[in-house]
């Protein structure tokens, strides 16, 4: 229908409106359609949490000021959500979000077909990870440090983020053993929670402010040396 008005029943074929008859009936604009406005409403408060959590922490945020830095009323917060608590589950998933989004994570998975094309592939992931945390630094910190510390419920959650990504990258090594170039007696969920854990150093120095674009790279480039020892085929002696 795209945006041509409607012409209401009784008209004649060519076009002309019938005397007394009434006005032209144009598609109606404006407000979206109710039922979506329950979903928009709480992704605006989700990323106003976002927001003032990231800058000012979870612990220290009020439910009023997610309510300010979302343009809402506190009451319509709670319409929505029981507990402060109940927004930072959220906030976590769509920070989740953010890091999947920046890292391109389906750019990674299935594509390489070689060892140089897989490490190619995690040193431009480490890169683009690197400049969301440029853009957004205090996110490490949410994720890390303070949610980690809120309940065990939610600590929980976090070693699941870690065991959901390991058990991705496993399935990547495994196609390489399948395909021949990674190393066939290679373990690939072993291998996989140790690639994640050698990010580990690198996030601990972003923690502490050392946010070096020097030794970024040399932390990077180390890594993939050592994936490269660990992951390439042997070739044969002849």
């Amino acid at each position: 229908m795209g945006g041509r008005r409607l012409r209401p029943e009784g008209w004649g074929c060519e076009g002309r409106r019938p005397e007394g008859r009434g006005r032209e009936i144009v598609p109606r604009t404006g407000r979206p359609p109710q039922h979506e406005l329950p979903l928009r409403r709480r992704r605006q408060i989700i990323e106003a949490a976002y927001e003032v959590f990231t800058a000012h922490g979870y612990e220290a945020t009020a439910i009023s000021e997610v309510a300010a830095r979302a343009g809402i009323g506190q009451g319509t917060v709670y319409r929505y959500f029981g507990s402060k608590r109940e927004i930072l589950d959220h906030v976590i998933d769509f920070g989740v979000e953010k890091i999947m989004d920046s890292v391109q994570i389906a750019a990674f998975f299935g594509t390489s077909g070689s060892i140089d094309e897989l490490l190619e592939s995690v040193r431009a992931a480490a890169e683009r990870f690197y400049g969301l945390i440029e853009r957004e630094p205090q996110l490490l910190r949410l994720f890390f440090v303070e949610a980690g510390a809120i309940d065990d419920e939610l600590a929980q959650r976090l070693l699941g983020f870690e065991a959901m990504a390991a058990s991705l990258v496993a399935v990547e090594l495994a196609r390489g053993v399948a395909d021949g170039w990674i190393r066939a007696d290679a373990d690939p969920e072993v291998l996989a929670h140790t690639i994640l854990t050698l990010v580990g150093p690198g996030m601990v120095r972003e923690l502490l402010g050392s946010s070096d674009p020097r030794l970024r790279e040399r932390s990077t480039t180390v890594m993939l040396h050592l994936l490269e020892k660990a992951l390439r085929a042997r070739r044969v002696a002849s």
